[in-house]
């Protein structure tokens, strides 16, 4: 059995790159794929959690699964946005509400 101060550490990890990842980059799709990494490394924390203390619902796991996909959807859904009115996916170009 892998011990949980292991998994922690890795949750750790994965939710600092993607935070790196989403202050430091400026594409669109690197930013969404970091936001899903740093998603990804809370719930991975927080499984760890659940499974320290000897929790066996998988309700718990179900709903943070639910909500990392509903902000995938989200995600590209305004990268989608973003490429039909201005053609780049840069966010850097996005810095303005007006025409």
């Amino acid at each position: 059995m892998i011990p949980a101060s292991h998994v922690l550490l890795l949750g750790l990890a994965q939710l600092l790159i993607g935070l790196l990842g989403l202050v430091l980059r400026r594409a669109g799709l690197v930013v969404l794929a970091s936001g899903l990494v740093m998603l990804d490394g809370v719930m991975l924390l927080f499984c760890a959690g659940i499974a320290r203390t000897g929790s066996t619902s998988q309700a718990e796991g179900v709903v943070v699964l639910a909500v990392i996909v509903a902000v995938a959807l989200v995600g590209a859904a305004v990268l989608y946005s973003f490429h039909r009115f201005r053609r780049t996916v840069v966010l850097d170009e996005h810095d303005r509400l007006s025409n």
